[in-house]
């Protein structure tokens, strides 16, 4: 009985034994379960520390490129629209010369047009001076010549029709010399005259349009000195016969 308690006994320690060792192998496993998962734990978080900032380095970058793509395309907007201005600013140029260019040219035909007929009544200004001439008679005269009066019909119908294309006569005689229409052949003194006053006309002047074609050669007043007068003249012959 004695040696069957002791058996079992025996077998109790060892099974105890057998617990507890597999309890501390159990325990054992568990911690190095817990240091495994701790380990894996941190090994992940550490990656994922890895791949935020990594991450975060990369938004950086992007951000970095993308601001430094936003500026360089910024940069050739501002260009363009510099490129831009100044070719509107040359178009308003050239546009402004083309309307002036027209305006000229408008002009010019308006002139041409206007004056077209400069050359053929001038040279017919010497044949109305002819004809003027010829007229230099007195009503009376022209009553009594049929002949004359057949020119001066002629003279006035050819007068009329120049007249119609822009020709006109300057008024000269008796109005302040002009250099602007009149030519001064020679002065005179007269008497009851302002100076520079035309008192003769020589040759007619002409108009076409508002052009002078032809100056009026004129003679002008001139300041009348009194010590050469005649009126002084005989004062002085009467003193000296006294």
């Amino acid at each position: 009985m004695k040696n069957q308690e002791k058996r079992n006994l025996s077998e109790e320690n060892n099974q105890k034994d057998t617990q507890e060792n597999l309890d501390i192998q159990n325990q054992s496993k568990e911690i190095a379960q817990e240091k495994s998962n701790e380990a894996e734990l941190n090994s992940n978080e550490s990656e994922e520390n890895l791949n935020q900032t990594q991450s975060e380095e990369q938004i950086e970058e992007k951000g970095e490129e993308e601001i430094n793509e936003m500026e360089k395309l910024q940069s050739e907007i501002n260009l363009l629209k510099e490129e831009v201005n100044q070719w509107k600013d040359k178009f308003l140029r050239k546009m402004a010369e083309f309307d002036n260019y027209k305006k000229r040219l408008e002009q010019d035909q308006i002139q041409l047009i206007k004056y077209a007929n400069e050359k053929l009544i001038k040279d017919l200004l010497p044949v109305i001076d002819d004809f003027e001439r010829t007229l230099t008679f007195s009503k009376e005269e022209l009553k009594k010549n049929s002949i004359l009066q057949g020119v001066e019909m002629v003279y006035n119908k050819l007068m009329k029709i120049l007249s119609d294309y822009g020709l006109k006569k300057i008024d000269a005689l008796n109005q302040p010399f002009d250099f602007n229409y009149h030519e001064a052949l020679l002065q005179v003194p007269k008497e009851g005259v302002e100076p520079l006053t035309v008192v003769e006309e020589v040759e007619k002047g002409y108009l076409l349009n508002d052009k002078v074609i032809r100056h009026s050669k004129v003679i002008v007043s001139s300041e009348v000195n009194v010590e050469n007068t005649p009126s002084n003249n005989q004062n002085d012959n009467n003193e000296e016969v006294k």
